[in-house]
């Protein structure tokens, strides 16, 4: 079966990232890239077994996906902004 990694940006996302992150335990990779966030994004993230990312530009929103995308190792890859999640039949059938 083909690896999926899950990419996420982020900044200063402590009040849904766990949401997030929980919804997609099934990958096989997780990818926070986060935007120099002054609240418990990072902790959280890496605390749930993300990979955490640092950057401390913005270069606007298409080119931190593709810094994200980058930094995937998957042959398949689901990208999810911080407060996105992914509802379990639809896990069950990009799992399937």
């Amino acid at each position: 079966m083909p690896a999926l990694s899950v990419v996420i940006i982020s900044r200063n996302e402590e009040a849904c990232i766990a949401r997030c992150l929980r919804s997609v335990h099934f990958a096989d990779e997780i990818v926070v890239l986060d935007n120099n966030s002054t609240d418990q994004t990072r902790d959280i993230a890496s605390g749930l077994g993300a990979k955490v990312l640092i950057t401390l530009d913005w270069p606007g929103f298409g080119a931190q996906k593709n810094r994200a995308l980058a930094a995937a190792t998957g042959d398949w890859v689901l990208s999810l902004d911080a407060d996105e999640w992914v509802e379990p039949p639809l896990a069950a059938e990009i799992r399937a």
